[in-house]
């Protein structure tokens, strides 16, 4: 069955016999069904009967809202999963798409949507947005050729648990992984232990990009990082600090660039250049 979009207010009185059963479950659980029956009247005053409690708690066992063991109940993690992961979504595209007005000149010029340019606040925003996008693009589609050409690489050290679910994932749908990075320091190199135990190509270069490049599916992305956050960036990482990383670089407010190029002949003459220094 479909994920079902079912989310209770947060701190105000239940509209329904479901909402106050999710809601009770956030509190404390497992629960049997009296249990639940109980606290739902006890807390909210609320008039259902045992019979539509029963009813509620049956139903969102069926949608994989709750499980149930030894006749007690809980909320399913892997819809508390979906449901971050759905929310974070709308959050990056209604972010994304309220900054498409920065550099909209140019993205007007274009008479279709092959082009779009984005400008992020801070390096964490644009990487939200990326992440999701070609999230949502991959899980669509097999066995696709993903090209990254990066100056630094430090996602795994903030994300490690889950960039390897990300890519375990992404690999079981036949997808492979190219990655060349200008950086050489010391967390870089576990990044490369990293990638490669998941068995994701992984190349150090020794000439530094003029911008990082991300390409996938019809899709070359091209990422503008100013010229003092990429040198305060291999800094912090030659120096293995990874708040200063995090409070000087990756949320400094600052303005990052994405253009997407929609283009498969671009895209695909690209991805050959890459693949072919493996």
């Amino acid at each position: 069955m479909g994920f079902n979009i079912l989310v209770p207010e947060i701190n105000n009185r239940p509209t329904n016999t479901k909402d106050a059963v999710i809601s009770i479950l956030t509190i404390d659980w497992p629960l049997s069904l009296k249990n639940i029956y109980t606290r739902i009247k006890k807390q909210y005053g609320y008039s259902a009967t045992y019979q539509s409690v029963y009813k509620a708690v049956k139903e969102l066992c069926e949608i994989n809202v709750l499980k149930e063991k030894d006749k007690r109940y809980e909320i399913e993690i892997e819809w508390i999963k979906k449901l971050q992961s759905f929310t974070d979504i709308i959050e990056t595209n209604y972010y994304a798409k309220q900054k498409i007005h920065n550099l909209s000149g140019l993205k007007e010029s274009k008479s279709n949507e092959d082009l779009i340019i984005l400008n992020f606040e801070t390096i964490f925003d644009a990487e939200k947005y990326l992440y999701y996008f070609m999230k949502t693009e991959l899980f669509k589609k097999k066995n696709d050729e993903i090209c990254f050409q990066i100056n630094h690489e430090w996602r795994p050290l903030f994300y490690l648990r889950a960039e390897y679910n990300y890519y375990k994932r992404l690999l079981e749908k036949g997808h492979k992984f190219y990655f060349l990075c200008a950086g050489n320091s010391y967390i870089e190199e576990l990044s490369k232990q990293f990638y490669k135990s998941l068995k994701i190509s992984y190349k150090t270069v020794k000439n530094e990009f003029p911008n990082d490049l991300l390409i996938f599916g019809d899709y070359f992305i091209q990422i503008f990082i100013p010229e003092n956050l990429k040198s305060k960036m291999k800094e912090c990482l030659d120096k293995k600090d990874v708040l200063q990383l995090l409070e000087e670089v990756l949320q400094k407010k600052s303005s990052i660039r994405l253009v997407i190029n929609k283009d498969a002949s671009l895209t695909n003459e690209i991805k050959k250049q890459i693949i072919s220094k493996f």
